[in-house]
């Protein structure tokens, strides 16, 4: 999909132009706020979004109220402050993760770095799921996240074998060549918080 030109068109005056990006980033604002209703897109209306709530809120007129967050409201009579409205449309209208293509992006790339870092195995699927479901939190706060993400990878490649231990309610004990790191493991298999079939 190719990104939205937010420069200013031959012959279009400053407010027709202020209307026509405020138009296409409340239309994106609109379908952020859908995606945060679906699967793996729980954090839709956080980064891009939530920083042009910000943005909106900052914009607001004396006695104003805000029903729905959006950027097409009257533009401000101050030329200064009008293209400084712009500025912050076009910023929104210009982060990767103003759009459903571009989260997937930022979680993809995201789950490339933490495989490649950890050793894990996450699609980027997973990864967000991970993330928004809340177990990433119960994970680092029992291990701290460098230690959390390390852990999970030494249990993600050692998945045949865990998930017969776990179906067969043997004892959790995987074998594993760090001893820091077989701590944490066992600790992590047994603790009966942590959803360890998420994770494959």
């Amino acid at each position: 999909m190719a990104s939205y030109d937010v420069g200013q068109k031959p012959g279009e005056t400053l407010e027709h132009y202020y209307r026509r990006l405020a138009k296409t980033a409340d239309q994106r604002l609109v379908r952020l706020e859908r995606y945060g209703e679906e699967d793996f897109f729980h954090t839709a209306k956080q980064w891009a979004y939530a920083k042009a709530v910000q943005d909106i809120k900052k914009w607001r007129q004396p006695g104003e109220k805000i029903d729905m967050f959006r950027f097409n409201t009257k533009p401000p009579k101050d030329t200064e402050d009008l293209l400084a409205k712009i500025n912050d449309i076009k910023t929104f209208l210009e982060s990767p993760t103003s759009t459903k293509k571009g989260i997937t992006d930022v979680y993809k790339k995201r789950a490339d770095t933490i495989n490649k870092k950890y050793g894990t195995k996450f699609t980027w699927q997973a990864l967000a799921k991970f993330y928004t479901s809340g177990e990433a939190e119960l994970w680092e706060a029992k291990f701290g996240s460098k230690t959390a993400l390390k852990t999970i990878g030494v249990i993600q490649h050692k998945k045949d074998k865990i998930i017969g231990k776990i179906l067969s309610a043997t004892q959790k004990d995987i074998r594993v060549d760090d001893k820091m790191l077989q701590v944490t493991v066992n600790k992590a298999l047994a603790d009966n918080d942590l959803n360890i079939k998420e994770l494959f």
